[in-house]
């Protein structure tokens, strides 16, 4: 398992709510989840190029691969229609970094938050402030973990290892 990677860049929420990113973009095909009623639009090579904004570069500083200033505008106005989450992971061998940020009703609700290499992974317990970047944000759409699976295992994210793999299918 030491070998292992895992990468993912993704728009998160109800898909009701992602279906205008899909009319206004059509490399925005939300994948429905397990477990909720809710859908992933995989945040693909072409869908961020289409939607980022010429001219705004992400800085080094910048805890996030790509939620450059046109998705950061778009996630905020589409979130007028309902919550949506924005996350990020990428792991290699165990060792990696996740961010996530949360906007409902055009304003951050939460984050952003990033857990760097150097930091322990926070387990979830039964505080709704503990747990990762990523499975505390999706709290904010109503996941709840079950058991010993959170949020994170209750909707599938695990089902492809990369972005790349959830744009195919």
């Amino acid at each position: 398992m030491a070998g292992t990677t895992y990468e993912l860049h993704g728009i998160v929420g109800a898909p009701e709510v992602l279906a205008p990113l899909h009319e206004q973009f059509p490399h925005a095909r939300p994948v429905l989840l397990d477990g909720a009623e809710l859908a992933l639009v995989p945040l693909c090579e072409q869908l961020f190029h289409d939607i980022d904004l010429p001219g705004f570069p992400i800085g080094p500083d910048w805890a996030f691969d790509r939620l450059s200033s046109g998705v950061a505008a778009l996630l905020t106005a589409a979130s007028r229609r309902g919550s949506l989450v924005y996350l990020e992971a990428d792991y290699a061998g165990g060792l990696g970094r996740q961010s996530a940020v949360a906007w409902l009703d055009c304003h951050l609700v939460y984050g952003p938050n990033v857990l760097l290499p150097d930091e322990p992974f926070p387990v979830s317990n039964d505080d709704p402030r503990s747990g990762s970047p990523i499975v505390q944000a999706l709290r904010y759409l109503g996941v709840q973990a079950a058991g010993r699976a959170d949020e994170f295992v209750v909707l599938g994210l695990g089902r492809h290892r990369r972005t790349q793999d959830w744009c195919a299918g």
